[in-house]
């Protein structure tokens, strides 16, 4: 696909007009498209990878100023990965208009990965032409419906202990693997955990993230009963 017929075309739809046309284009050439093809968007995408994390960063901290750090990171991860990027970027109805390789046009339509891509090198063309304020004004455009979503974010017992640890002895809490039991396809882990000055608490799950959080959740109830 020839993008300069387009270029107006796009620009409509992101609302925003670029002084260099050619950045607007760059953001649209994924690197399959071909094996000797310098101008592609994977410089965009990493840079647009950043000034998102930025801006969402910003506005969390805007949105939630009594949320800890853990707590916040958490809600910034539900926000900036290639899931929710592609399905903001998807609302614009611009994925045609990505020029790729031909292997990869038969997966278009369905690949998440590319959507998340496309998305930040969008980005990427318009901090670099329009600057941080244009950019940013993009941004939380798009992630609207997303932001509202960010209240929901529950904060699992895990980051709950560890930032209690972390403000009462300044130290992280200590996981220890005890023992896996039970077939290959079905195990069973137990770990404990403790902090400083608390007893050791025991648990079990079909995983060591699980049998983390069980025994985490156990230890931050204890602490409420005292």
């Amino acid at each position: 696909m020839s993008l300069d017929s387009h270029i107006s075309d796009i620009e409509k739809i992101i609302k925003i007009q670029f002084s260099d046309k050619k950045l607007l284009q760059q953001a649209l050439i994924h690197k399959s498209y071909s094996d000797d093809n310098k101008i592609n968007n994977e410089v965009l995408e990493f840079l647009g990878d950043r000034v998102l994390g930025l801006v969402l960063a910003k506005k969390l901290i805007s949105l939630y100023p009594q949320d800890k750090e853990g707590q916040l990171d958490k809600r910034l991860a539900s926000l900036v990965n290639k899931k929710v990027c592609a399905k903001v970027i998807s609302s614009l109805d611009i994925i045609n208009f990505l020029v790729t390789s031909k292997s990869q046009k038969k997966v278009k339509l369905t690949n998440v990965k590319l959507y998340g891509d496309l998305c930040e090198s969008i980005i990427g063309a318009i901090y670099i032409d329009k600057g941080f304020k244009t950019c940013e004004e993009f941004i939380l455009n798009l992630w609207k419906y997303e932001l509202e979503k960010s209240s929901d974010i529950k904060i699992d017992a895990k980051t709950k202990l560890q930032e209690l640890s972390l403000k009462l002895y300044k130290e992280l809490p200590k996981y220890k693997d005890l023992s896996q039991s039970g077939p290959a396809h079905k195990p069973i882990f137990k770990v404990s955990v403790s902090i400083k000055k608390s007893k050791s608490f025991i648990a079990e799950g079909s995983s060591k993230q699980n049998a983390q959080l069980k025994a985490a959740e156990l230890l931050l109830n204890n602490i409420k009963d005292e």
